[in-house]
């Protein structure tokens, strides 16, 4: 404490010190020069001892503001450089790590030519990274294309695929962060991968299974003459007939019952709600086998085939909505069957 002290008083009396030569009021000075007994004198006037004492003050507080920038200067450049170097030895550390099947190394002291090599590394595993990326994209463009030829001829319009979008986990049309930033997904690479996930997310929320194992279709998707009234009008779904003694009717894809009830028009009625928007609809049953909130899989069986509400005889009329706009149920399925083919050959 008594050191601490003493520090501050002498700082004041060097303060005071450079404030009374500053401030110092000089006098004209002469100066007796002899030589082989003449004199001779030098007269130094006040200004100029003025101007000499304060200009070795500037020049000195110059000096010294010089000396401790420099200290800083080489200080904060050490102390980068031995950052940087603990830097590289990590990515170092990594890469070892990466190629000894996971056993981990401690200890790293780089050489110059370790680091130089370490950069080679670098930059060929850059180089076979985006070879790889490249390659692949060539594969994620050819099966871009085969997914939008297959989902334009399921006849879906752009809002019915909108919704499908709108109603997926990832919000439908935002875009992916993940992509963006990585600095190997850019441009059309983040564009290809994005209309994937897109195209993907829209196929896969299709059903995939016909609700009857065997069977034939009585009655299309579309216009057609009403079986009982003879009025044209739009049909739709699909009228279905068993080629089996096999009645049971199961869900086209998983799902949560919605409606499980008698309608005036399409008799016992079950309406299965899927992801992303889609529901099926299953009319003119024999028989509910399920009951509303019930969550029911491709193995269940919601009711059997029947001949009750407005029918002329024994079928199964199916739908499939997409936010409750209908869509061609052979044409949906059939198409989500090709797809789901297509990925598990690649795989």
């Amino acid at each position: 404490m008594k050191i601490l002290g003493e520090v501050p008083a002498k700082l004041q009396v060097f303060t005071r010190f450079l404030v009374q030569s500053w401030t110092r009021q000089y006098q004209d000075a002469r100066i007796i020069l002899e030589q082989n007994g003449d004199l001779r004198y030098l007269n130094i006037p006040a200004n100029l001892q003025r101007l000499f004492v304060r200009g070795v003050m500037v020049t000195s507080g110059v000096m010294i503001l010089t000396i401790f920038f420099l200290a800083g200067t080489s200080i904060n450049l050490f102390t980068s450089r031995a950052r940087l170097a603990h830097s590289h030895e990590e990515v170092y550390r990594a890469l070892l790590n990466s190629s000894l099947d996971g056993r981990e190394v401690q200890d790293v002291q780089l050489s110059e030519d370790q680091m130089v090599s370490l950069a080679q590394t670098i930059r060929d595993r850059d180089m076979s990274i985006r070879r790889f990326v490249d390659t692949s994209m060539v594969a994620v463009t050819q099966e871009n294309d085969t997914m939008k030829s297959q989902l334009d001829s399921t006849g879906l319009t752009e809002k019915i695929v909108k919704i499908i979008q709108q109603n997926s986990a990832h919000g439908g049309l935002t875009p992916d962060n993940t992509l963006s930033d990585n600095p190997l997904l850019r441009g059309k690479v983040a564009d290809e991968l994005s209309t994937n996930r897109a195209l993907r997310e829209v196929l896969y929320a299709l059903p995939t299974n016909m609700p009857i194992v065997n069977y034939s279709v009585s009655s299309d998707f579309g216009i057609r003459k009403h079986p009982v009234t003879g009025i044209p009008h739009f049909h739709t779904g699909v009228d279905l007939l068993t080629a089996t003694n096999d009645d049971k009717v199961h869900p086209v894809k998983p799902g949560i019952i919605v409606m499980a009830e008698f309608h005036s028009t399409y008799g016992n009625t079950v309406v299965v709600r899927h992801t992303n928007g889609v529901e099926s609809l299953y009319a003119h049953l024999s028989g509910i086998s399920v009951k509303v909130g019930d969550k029911v899989t491709m193995d269940d069986v919601i009711g059997k085939i029947g001949n009750t509400g407005v029918s002329t005889g024994k079928h199964l009329h199916l739908e499939i909505l997409v936010g409750g706009y209908p869509v061609n149920p052979q044409k949906v399925i059939r198409t989500a069957q090709y797809v789901q083919q297509i990925q598990q050959n690649a795989q």
